[in-house]
C-alpha cells in the first residue's frame, strides 16, 4: 500500500499554482534530477516548512506609484506657473491669462500674427509709440506704412545711429530706426538709422501745406505724406503750427516724418489802455512795438515779461503766463502815471479855471499826471485867458493875467487958438486938434495954453457915441475964466 500510495502521490505533478499565496520550492535532489532528465518535475517536501510560505502585500503597489507621479506632476506644474508669472511681471511679458492686457486694436492684433521670417528683417520704420511698462513697441514701415506691434525681450539690442548701445528708455517716439523681429513678434534689434536726423527745440519754422515743405533757417525739407504730428501725446493738425511754436523735428535723409509740439502759442490781449505819450511795449527784450498800434499779440506758451514805458508814466512791469490755445488778458489800468504839482498865480481872484475843458474847483496847487493840458481862466468883465502847458517835471508854475474889458468912447476936440494941451483926468493926452479914445463914463477934460486962461470941462459923460468939443480960449487976466463957451456936437464915435 505504501508503494501504491507513493506511486499515486508521485504521479500527480505539483506546481505553485496549486496553492494560492504559497510558494513551493523543490529540493536539491529534485533540481538535480530535473536537470538530468530535462523534465519539469515538482516535488512536495516531506514536511512543509512554514517559513517558506509568504503572504501577498495588503496594498496595490502600482496604484501607489501612479498617485506619487500625479502629485509630482501637479507640484511641478504649479511651481512652473508661479515662476513664469514672477518672471513675466519682472520682464514685462504678458501673463498667462492676460491676453487682453496689450490693449491692441484689431489691426494691431493682426500684426501679432506670425509672419514669414523673410519679411520681418531689417525694416526701416518710425517708432510711433512705446509702452515702457510692458516693453511693447508700435512701429510703422516708412516705405509701406504698415504698422507692427512688437515686444522686446531681454536679448533685444538697442543702438544709436553711431552704433553705441542704448537702453530701452533711450528709444523715443518719432525715432527713425532699422528693426527686426522673429515670427513670434519679438524684437531682435532696434537701431536708430544712421541717416536719421533730430532738430530739438527749434522755432520760427515755415510750413507750406500745398507744397508739403518745411523751411527752417533757409533750409527746406520735404514733409512725408504719412507724417506724425503730436502735442501732449495727442495728434495735432500740421497746418496749425505757427512760427512761434517750439518743436522737435525727426526725419530721414531730407524728409520730415515726425513733429512734436513742445511749446504751443497763445494770445495776450491788452485791455484798458491809457492815453499815454509815446508809450512803448516791450516783451522779453525781443518784441518792441508802439502801445497805440497793438491790442493783442501772439506769444509762445510759458512765462513772458511785459514792460511798458512812456515819458509820462512810471515803468510798468508784469509777468504773464501764456497757455497754449487760450487768450490771456492784461489790464493796463494798473499803470501809474508820473505826476507833478502845478502852482497858479493870477492878477485877479474869483475866476473860473478850466483844465482840459473841465472846471477845476480847487484853488490849491494842482496834482497833474505827466501829460499836456489846456488851461483856460474866465471872469466877467475880463478878457478870457487861455494857454497850453506840459507837465513833465515835479513842479511847475503858471501865471494867469486877466485883462479887464472896458467900454470905449471917443472925443474930438478943437480949440481957438489950436495947439492947446489936452488933459483927461489931469493926464496930458495930446494937443488940439485931438481925437482920443477913452473909457465910457464921467471924466474931466482941461485945455491949457500959455497966455490963455485954462479951460475946464468938468463932469463930462462919455458914451458910445463920439463927443466933439470946439473950444475958444481967452487970453489970461487976473482971474481965470471958468465960463464954458463951447460948441459941442455928438456924432457916432469911431472906435
Amino acid at each position: 500500500m505504501n508503494n501504491k500510495s507513493n506511486n499515486t502521490t508521485n504521479d500527480i505533478p505539483l506546481t505553485d499554482l496549486d496553492y494560492k499565496g504559497v510558494i513551493y520550492e523543490p529540493s536539491k535532489e529534485a533540481k538535480k534530477y530535473s536537470k538530468k532528465s530535462n523534465k519539469n518535475v515538482n516535488f512536495s517536501p516531506s514536511k512543509p516548512t512554514t517559513n517558506k510560505i509568504k503572504k501577498s502585500p495588503s496594498f496595490n503597489f502600482n496604484l501607489f506609484i501612479g498617485i506619487t507621479i500625479f502629485i509630482g506632476i501637479s507640484i511641478f506644474t504649479i511651481v512652473t506657473i508661479l515662476t513664469y508669472s514672477s518672471f513675466s511681471s519682472y520682464m514685462g511679458l504678458p501673463s498667462v491669462n492676460d491676453s487682453n492686457n496689450l490693449n491692441l486694436s484689431n489691426n494691431d492684433t493682426e500684426n501679432l500674427l506670425a509672419l514669414d521670417s523673410n519679411t520681418n528683417q531689417n525694416i526701416l520704420g518710425i517708432v510711433k509709440n512705446i509702452n515702457y511698462e510692458k516693453n511693447i513697441f508700435t512701429l510703422s514701415d516708412i516705405n509701406t506704412n504698415k504698422t507692427y506691434t512688437l515686444k522686446s525681450k531681454p536679448s533685444t539690442i538697442f543702438k544709436d545711429k553711431y552704433d553705441n548701445m542704448l537702453t530701452i528708455s533711450e528709444i523715443k517716439s518719432g525715432d527713425i530706426v532699422d528693426f527686426s523681429f522673429d515670427d513670434d513678434n519679438t524684437l531682435n534689434y532696434v537701431n536708430q538709422s544712421s541717416q536719421s536726423f533730430l532738430l530739438e527745440n527749434v522755432s520760427n519754422i515755415s510750413i507750406n501745406t500745398d507744397l508739403n515743405t518745411l523751411t527752417l533757417n533757409d533750409k527746406t525739407f520735404k514733409i512725408s505724406k504719412n507724417i506724425y504730428v503730436f502735442k501732449n501725446n495727442e495728434p495735432y493738425d500740421l497746418s496749425s503750427i505757427t512760427n512761434l511754436d517750439v518743436v522737435d523735428i525727426k526725419g530721414y535723409n531730407n524728409t520730415v516724418y515726425f513733429i512734436e509740439i513742445k511749446k504751443g502759442t497763445g494770445t495776450l490781449k491788452l485791455i484798458n489802455k491809457p492815453n499815454l505819450n509815446k508809450a512803448v511795449i516791450e516783451i522779453d527784450r525781443d518784441i518792441f512795438k508802439s502801445l497805440d498800434e497793438i491790442d493783442s499779440v501772439t506769444l509762445s506758451e510759458g512765462k513772458h515779461k511785459v514792460v511798458i514805458r512812456s515819458e509820462d508814466t512810471l515803468s510798468f512791469v508784469k509777468e504773464v503766463d501764456i497757455i497754449s490755445g487760450t487768450e490771456t488778458t492784461l489790464d493796463l489800468s494798473q499803470i501809474q502815471n508820473k505826476s507833478g504839482t502845478l502852482f497858479i498865480k493870477s492878477n485877479v481872484i474869483d475866476y473860473t479855471l478850466y483844465v482840459n475843458g473841465v472846471i477845476e474847483t480847487s484853488r490849491e496847487p494842482l496834482k497833474l499826471q505827466y501829460s499836456s493840458y489846456s488851461i483856460r481862466a474866465e471872469k466877467e468883465g475880463y478878457t478870457p485867458f487861455e494857454t497850453q502847458i506840459s507837465i513833465n517835471s515835479p513842479q511847475s508854475t503858471l501865471n494867469i493875467n486877466l485883462e479887464k474889458i472896458e467900454k470905449v468912447g471917443k472925443i474930438n476936440i478943437t480949440s481957438t487958438p489950436d495947439n492947446a494941451e489936452v488933459f483927461v483926468n489931469n493926464v496930458l493926452v495930446g494937443y488940439t486938434p485931438l481925437t482920443y479914445k477913452l473909457a465910457q463914463g464921467v471924466h474931466t477934460i482941461t485945455l491949457k495954453k500959455e497966455g490963455y486962461n485954462d479951460f475946464v470941462l468938468s463932469s463930462v459923460t462919455i458914451g458910445e457915441e463920439e463927443s466933439s468939443f470946439n473950444i475958444t480960449m481967452h487970453k489970461s487976466t487976473n482971474e481965470p475964466s471958468t465960463t464954458t463957451d463951447t460948441e459941442s456936437s455928438n456924432t457916432e464915435p469911431t472906435i
